[in-house]
């Protein structure tokens, strides 16, 4: 169970009332996480781009589309432009990280830890693609 300071810290910043907070806590889900809320600060999910070709937005194999353990994009950690067509395949994957860092499990072992950017390349049709690699790496 996490500690009474840190479960106050949490409601405060959520802006509960207290009626809220009671719902809250009564999902024992979120106990579970507030438990584990000092793995977010741990980790940090990392797709960098393994393979690109005819991208309209530039990424380049080396770039690193830079997320906090707790779901969050870094924006200074990431390129001027992110494409919209890489970052959803990647925010795909961020649930799974979330969920293993709540349970208190080890949130570095990806099962299928590949994305390919929704466009399908110039040969089908398409313009570009982009296939990135996820990682996730202790902070």
């Amino acid at each position: 169970m996490a500690d009474e300071a840190t479960l106050e810290g949490l409601k405060e910043l959520l802006g509960y009332t207290d009626e809220q907070w009671e719902t809250w806590k009564s999902n024992p889900r979120n106990l579970q996480v507030a438990e584990n809320l000092d793995g977010f600060e741990k980790y940090k999910m990392v797709a960098e781009v393994t393979s690109s070709h005819g991208c309209a937005v530039g990424h380049k194999v080396g770039d690193r589309i830079v997320y906090s353990g707790g779901g969050a994009l870094l924006c200074k950690e990431n390129p001027d432009m992110v494409c919209f067509g890489l970052l959803g395949p990647v925010n795909s994957i961020v649930p799974g990280v979330f969920d293993a860092i709540c349970r208190g499990d080890d949130p570095t072992k990806l099962a299928f830890n590949k994305v390919h950017c929704v466009d399908v390349g110039v040969d089908e049709g398409g313009w570009g693609a982009v296939v990135a690699e996820i990682k996730v790496e202790k902070v």
